[in-house]
């Protein structure tokens, strides 16, 4: 896993916003109650407790960004398979959607299969998850396949989108 990083978002100073500094930690065991909620509040179809408990323990490389105050704002889950990374979470709060976290979520994601030396990343998304996706292009990632029937609750394809390093 990478070290632990401070990033800034994507406010402006000038903008009389305030600008907040966010911190990535590796994912604990102690994160997943915060990691779990966030999980069942914004997918139809999530990982039960279980699925994180065994990422946490076969070492998977899961990040938590943090705000100054330690509330937890997203996450990302990479598994490693060979010389690819493959995501397989992400999610921001529901309460900080549409405001740039996705992006810094991504971009540590990114950075971390570059420093583990990956040849590239791959996901799988919702095919009607238009925020997702035009994230995931905005990032480089192409969409290379279609998983038909891959979801479930509701049943839909999933695109397959990958991005070269």
């Amino acid at each position: 896993m990478s070290e632990e990083g401070n990033v800034t978002p994507p406010a402006r100073a000038d903008s009389g916003e305030t600008v907040e500094m966010l911190k990535f930690e590796p994912m604990l065991i102690k994160d997943l109650h915060e990691v779990y909620f966030i999980e069942q509040s914004v997918f139809s179809y999530h990982w039960n407790y279980r699925n994180f408990m065994s990422s946490v323990a076969q070492e998977d490389d899961g990040w938590v960004m943090r705000n100054e105050a330690g509330k937890l704002i997203g996450y990302f889950i990479l598994q490693e398979i060979v010389d690819e990374m493959h995501l397989l979470k992400i999610a921001v709060d529901e309460n900080f959607h549409g405001q740039g976290y996705g992006r810094l979520l991504m971009d540590k994601a990114v950075e971390v299969a570059r420093e583990a030396e990956m040849e590239s990343v791959l996901l799988e998304v919702r095919s009607s998850n238009e925020p997702a996706v035009g994230l995931y292009r905005k990032t480089g990632f192409e969409t290379i396949g279609v998983r038909k029937g891959y979801y479930v609750d509701p049943k839909e394809d999933a695109l397959v989108m990958r991005l070269m390093l």
